[in-house]
């Protein structure tokens, strides 16, 4: 097999969509760092074979993508070699959005509920308890005749 089959961008991408580092996908696909460098970079040096290269850029699409039945990736890292008209144009680039903000709790979660509880047990305590305690009238003193 041919290492230039492998797409360098496809590998940036399907990295950059997963948002893990360099160091993370090396750990997750039993690979080295500078080896999923090269994968994206389209350098030589860190495989014995290109064989070996292609068989990492699988084992990196299959552990961030997932499989398809037939045992292939869901991304496609690889280039086409069907090639039609207008080979060799650049892809568009990703735009990484951040992560939208945490959803606000709504008021019939089991939190909300255990909140209001714990309110009305707080209030029913001050007023039916320490309200006439505190607030109590003293009692007039005896009459002396």
């Amino acid at each position: 097999m041919n290492a230039n089959l492998i797409d360098p961008q496809a590998m940036l991408r399907l990295r950059a969509i997963c948002k893990l580092d360099h160091a993370r996908v090396a750990r997750l696909c039993g690979l080295t760092e500078a080896q999923v460098r090269e994968l994206e970079a389209c350098e030589h040096g860190q495989f014995a074979t290109p064989d070996l290269k292609v068989q990492a850029a699988l084992k990196v699409a299959v552990t961030l993508s997932g499989a398809q039945p037939n045992g292939m990736p869901v991304v496609n890292v690889f280039r086409s070699r069907a090639v039609g008209k207008g080979a060799g144009l650049t892809l568009p680039h990703i735009r990484l959005e951040q992560a939208p903000p945490p959803k606000t709790k709504f008021p019939d979660s089991p939190e909300f509920f255990k909140m209001m509880l714990i309110f009305v047990v707080l209030v029913f305590l001050l007023v039916a308890v320490a309200m006439p305690l505190l607030y109590t009238l003293p009692s007039p003193p005896p009459k002396l005749s």
